[in-house]
């Protein structure tokens, strides 16, 4: 097959559009038709730089029908994005032109470039082994190995970083940590309808376990918490098969949902649990998009102490957690150049099997957690993004837990809800490369929790599934990120958080239950009413700067500082934490 210089077209990413719609859709379909015979159906995972550059194009107006809503992303949706920026080229900045074309050769594949831009060490190709070394620090795109024919494709490569970070705070086992970590990512096609993706790290630490245990993201790892071992690792494996509008995943990698500027602070499903196992479905047939998913989440531990039948001298203890599941339906309809609206409801369930009434993709959860003996935690949620104005968006989310219609916005405490809202403004005041982030989040007292069971919060291992800040709280957000090379990212945002939180015992017992704690429920004799920001009040101000430069193509050198100055408004006391974190990595 002969293709093109520029992009050829790919016949498995056609839609079905009306002709009344056809003058609305046309930059959607320009941008769905300009994929190519090589796209790849693996996703790009949730952190991946692109999706930050598409948002901000999405924004400023330069491309229709990106929605990171839902992440992450296959990468030849994302190979279309690109293409119709490449088209729209003299309507973008100096930095942000130099900035596509490093995500061109990156996705080259996936556009139908072919490989002439791709560079690996081992393999057939021109060059000696140690010129193959010298072109690691090139602008082409690099593996470890690649081969790409029309029954395989395989794009292997090693990934290395060295991370030292310190803190201000005292801690027993010392204020500074440092590591090493190591890993490989495999991805690419099995035929023409099955991707795969596969990555795996491990990393060596030296230094204070306590201090990488306060990273949100290290802290997800089982390891680190075992005393006799000074490790930590990943796993991302997934399998994912497309076929004309209609795709399949099994496996586990990170998954977003929600609106919100921030990873963490996501309304749906945030960052803040340990990656976990799922089964996904999508139907994307223009202008509609759903989404089905039910995942494998982690009641809390606990040890079960035991004694063999043969053996009453000795007792052994087990690490025990409950089973749990979360399922969800999400429906996404998009209007080009106006606006994206999406519906979703969600269930959170335990202590059984895989439900079949959630296993299914086309049903009614509400209905079907009632015929199941009502015994399950039930959520709807609601969101808005809009398009209608180049360089400004605004996005919200309106979330339900279980709804009473009876006490809608009342102060009883059944009327547990929680809603999101901001705005992002791309080159603000002509000022280019330049994108300004502010949002507002509210949770009501008891949000989150569940009475009828002690595993069905909206958690995993203990930690919230949803926003960081819990219920009971609110936020203010503001972000800063600007490029001013193609090859320098700068970040900066500031928090303003409260929190109003039960009052407890020395010895655990729970005294006044203010709804502050999503594992908490309401109990028969706290009172009926609520009081936002109830209990003990607690502010904090959150202050992050963060810089990346990418001295080579995928060489990267990072620093981070993040400040947290905390208030106990309720009871007096004050304390501030400082980190600096400097990180070298390399894929390669």
């Amino acid at each position: 097959m002969v293709m093109s210089e520029k992009i050829a077209p790919n016949l498995r990413n056609r839609r079905h559009i009306s002709k009344a719609a056809f003058p609305a859709a046309l930059p959607l379909l320009l941008t769905l038709a300009l994929g190519t015979a090589n796209a790849q159906v693996e996703n790009a995972p949730a952190g991946h730089p692109v999706h930050r550059f598409l948002r901000k194009m999405e924004v400023a107006g330069h491309i229709q029908r990106y929605n990171n809503t839902v992440l992450p992303m296959s990468r030849e949706e994302i190979a279309g994005h690109l293409a119709a920026l490449d088209e729209r080229r003299g309507d973008l900045s100096e930095v942000e032109a130099e900035r596509l074309d490093d995500f061109l050769r990156e996705f080259a594949w996936d556009l139908g470039r072919g490989t002439a831009a791709l560079r690996r060490l081992f393999g057939p190709g021109e060059g000696s082994f140690g010129e193959r070394l010298e072109e690691l620090f090139g602008n082409d795109e690099k593996y470890i190995a690649w081969t790409a024919d029309t029954g395989l494709t395989l794009f292997a490569n090693g990934l290395v970083a060295f991370d030292a970070r310190g803190t201000s705070q005292e801690l027993e086992d010392g204020s500074a940590a440092t590591y090493l970590q190591v890993g490989v990512r495999l991805r690419g096609m099995l035929g023409d309808h099955v991707g795969y993706y596969f990555q795996a790290t491990n990393a060596q630490f030296w230094g204070s376990r306590t201090l990488l245990a306060q990273d949100p993201q290290i802290a997800q790892s089982y390891a680190l918490g075992v005393e006799n071992a000074s490790n930590f690792d990943f796993l991302d494996a997934t399998l994912r098969a497309r076929w004309r509008f209609l795709a399949g995943q099994l496996g586990r990698e990170r998954v977003l949902v929600g609106t919100s500027i921030s990873s963490d602070m996501k309304m749906v499903a945030s960052d803040n649990v340990r990656v976990y196992d799922f089964i996904r479905g999508d139907v994307d047939y223009a202008p509609f998009r759903y989404t089905f998913i039910h995942g494998s989440l982690l009641g809390r531990h606990q040890d079960l102490v035991f004694t063999f039948p043969s053996d009453t001298l000795a007792e052994f203890t087990e690490r025990t957690n409950a089973d749990k599941y979360y399922a969800a339906h999400r429906l996404e309809l998009s209007f080009p150049r106006l606006f994206t609206v999406g519906a979703q409801e969600m269930v959170v369930y335990s202590n059984r099997a895989p439900d079949l009434a959630y296993l299914t993709p086309l049903t009614f959860i509400e209905s079907a957690q009632r015929a199941r003996d009502e015994r399950d935690n039930v959520f709807w949620v609601f969101d808005l993004e809009t398009h209608f104005i180049d360089g400004l968006s605004f996005a919200g989310t309106l979330l339900f837990d279980d709804i009473d219609f009876t006490a809608l916005f009342s102060d009883s405490w059944t009327s547990r809800w929680a809603y999101q809202a901001g705005l992002l403004w791309s080159d603000p005041l002509g000022l280019p490369d330049l994108m300004l982030g502010v949002e507002y989040t509210r949770v009501e007292p008891y949000v989150f929790s569940h009475p009828r069971s002690r595993e069905n919060d909206y958690g995993s291992l203990g930690a919230i599934l949803g926003p960081r800040i819990g219920p009971n709280a609110d936020s203010w957000q503001f972000l800063a990120e600007y490029a001013p090379s193609r090859n320098l990212f700068l970040s900066a945002g500031v928090g303003l958080e409260r929190q109003g939180e039960n009052t407890v015992a020395p010895d655990g017992r729970l005294l006044i239950n203010a709804g502050g704690d999503f594992m908490q429920p309401h109990r028969g004799g706290d009172p009926e009413t609520k009081v936002f920001l109830g209990g003990i009040r607690i502010s904090a101000t959150r202050l992050h700067l963060s810089a990346s430069w990418e001295v080579a193509n995928q060489i990267w050198v990072e620093g981070f500082v993040r400040s947290t100055n905390t208030r106990n408004e309720t009871g007096g006391g004050e304390s501030s934490v400082t980190e600096g974190e400097a990180r070298l990595r390399m894929e390669f």
